[in-house]
């Protein structure tokens, strides 16, 4: 997992939680594993994203649940300027993929399809292939090893198998047999906001009264005047949300935010919300540090993004939304892996259905 990357996301003994993260309605829990050469992603919609980890080039498949399923392939090679077609095994495969080369509107040589018909073609081609590349240069060729079994994961777990739709197991059963995809969930309202009437007393109560939790947790903050960073938002009418700012680095910064009583901010408790997916022996992740955290109290939303390093080609970004009494994850990302492809663009984990 990225907090593996991240060292200074990992907290070590984790406060209290106030609020908690509540119980959302789902139908399938998130997944994120690795299939040799090839990582599927799966979020709470069932909606899936596989990719490859090769620093040569990046292949990105995305398939929505539900028999009407949105898919799209993208290729992108890091070293090749020209898209000279689809190369499997050092042949030449030819399709009606449309290819661009890499100039001012493009970073790299590419390949892009969105219909179902041409990925799934290319996928039956590429079953007993080693190897993919968009040049005929295999010095720059990517490695299928994996992409099987990560496929025949996403088809038998969207229901699939034996489908129309599918992208490896591909058979004459029609897309209405598909499960739906899940498409609606209550509305979460924020409350009203109350302004406060001093934020400074309350980012000030809470450095004093919380040096213990910040020295615990190596918050620089602890230890010097450089406050400038620290802020306060209204979060309720006897709350504020009041965020520390721990960590200045060259490209992000990242905090401590307490859930803080206005008519006793000294009593302040540290946040920690879980996250989607669990690590190791079913251990529940969390986070405790925010990076570039903001709070907007029009919206009820916290927001956190965290850059694995500068190029942001790994990360995590979450969102929740808070109603009065809890946060709602409202949206997830994560890519752990750092080997180069889109800045920002890691697999959605949690979303929610527009």
């Amino acid at each position: 997992m990225l907090r593996n990357v991240l060292a200074f996301l990992a907290a070590g003994a984790l406060g209290v939680t106030a609020p908690v993260l509540a119980a959302e309605p789902q139908l399938n829990q998130p997944v994120q594993k690795l299939f040799k050469d090839w990582q599927v992603t799966c979020n709470n919609l069932n909606d899936c994203d596989i990719r490859n980890v090769d620093e040569n080039m990046r292949v990105v498949i995305k398939h929505q649940a539900g028999a009407n399923g949105a898919v799209s392939l993208d290729i992108m090679s890091f070293d090749a300027p020209k898209a000279e077609g689809i190369w499997l095994d050092g042949k030449p495969w030819h399709s009606d993929i449309t290819l661009s080369d890499a100039d001012d509107n493009n970073d790299f040589a590419n390949a892009h399809s969105e219909k179902l018909s041409e990925i799934q073609a290319l996928l039956q081609a590429a079953k007993n292939a080693m190897t993919m590349t968009l040049t005929a240069d295999q010095d720059v060729a990517s490695s299928l090893s994996g992409l099987n079994a990560a496929l025949l994961f996403v088809d038998d777990r969207q229901g699939r198998i034996n489908n129309q739709t599918a992208l490896f197991k591909v058979g004459n059963d029609e897309p209405d047999s598909v499960p739906p995809r899940l498409t609606t969930i209550p509305s979460i309202h924020p409350p009203a906001i109350v302004a406060l009437s001093s934020p400074q007393a309350l980012i000030d109560a809470v450095l004093q009264s919380q040096q213990t939790m910040l020295k615990q947790e190596e918050c620089e903050s602890a230890d010097n005047n450089d406050t400038q960073h620290n802020e306060a938002q209204p979060l309720d009418d006897k709350n504020a949300l009041v965020m520390i700012n721990c960590v200045q680095g060259a490209y992000q910064s990242s905090s401590l935010v307490f859930i803080t009583p206005r008519a006793a901010p000294q009593t302040a408790k540290l946040l920690t919300l879980p996250l989607p997916l669990v690590e190791g022996q079913d251990k529940p992740d969390n986070v405790s540090w925010f990076t570039e955290v903001s709070y907007d109290p029009k919206t009820g939303e916290l927001f956190h993004a965290a850059r694995g390093r500068g190029i942001a080609d790994c990360g995590e970004s979450a969102g929740w939304r808070y109603d009065g009494k809890t946060f709602h994850l409202i949206s997830y990302n994560s890519q752990p892996s750092c080997d180069g492809g889109e800045p920002g663009d890691w697999p959605s984990i949690w979303a929610t259905p527009e």
